[in-house]
């Protein structure tokens, strides 16, 4: 994991795993890929979880993820992505998305890598603001936006993901979409970080 030394911050078991406190319920259940809900205290929007296994290495995950410049292109509704500052701990981004018959949405989030003590690693988001990026007249600003994957090497060729998500895309949604949404667009994020660590090979 030496390549991935720069980008290293440890965090508390829990903030590491927000989402792993019971109540989930199974949702999808398809080859390869376990989809659960869980209401939320805070609001009707559920939070996600997805177990999963894909080809790949953590080293190779881990390069996509943190390539800010190709999201656009490989991961669906992302139309920019904007590094904003970036340590030896994290990377601070500005990100825009787009959705079908909606407005544009923005947010910013910070994200950073652990190395976990079973030899698991994680990369775990939560949002920031920023004087430079204020909320535009054009956009939705996403404030409610926090997740992680962890991802396990089960095999030399294949990886354990476990992906949590809880944000909400604000507007005049209703509960019932942002939630179909987000259980859309957790199992086709996964699909689309294995099919890009297969391309760049």
């Amino acid at each position: 994991m030496k390549s991935l030394v720069p980008l290293l911050i440890f965090f508390t078991s829990a903030n590491l795993l927000a989402g792993d406190s019971g109540g989930w319920k199974l949702v999808r259940d398809t080859a390869g890929l376990r989809l659960y809900t869980r209401q939320s205290p805070h609001s009707e929007v559920r939070e996600v979880r997805a177990i999963a296994f894909i080809t790949g290495t953590i080293d190779e995950a881990s390069t996509v993820l943190f390539d800010w410049d190709e999201h656009p292109r490989i991961f669906r509704y992302v139309k920019e992505t904007r590094l904003v500052k970036k340590t030896n701990e994290c990377c601070w981004t500005y990100n825009v998305i787009g959705f079908p018959l909606t407005s544009d949405r923005d947010y910013l989030v910070k994200t950073c890598l652990v190395e976990n003590s079973d030899e698991s690693v994680s990369i775990v988001w939560e949002p920031f603001t920023h004087p430079e990026y204020p909320v535009q007249s054009d956009k939705i600003r996403v404030e409610v936006n926090r997740g992680y994957w962890k991802f396990f090497q089960v095999k030399p060729d294949e990886m354990k993901v476990e992906y949590y998500l809880y944000t909400d895309p604000a507007g005049r949604l209703s509960s019932w979409i942002v939630n179909l949404a987000n259980r859309r667009s957790v199992p086709d994020t996964i699909r689309s970080l294995e099919r890009e660590i297969i391309a760049r090979r």
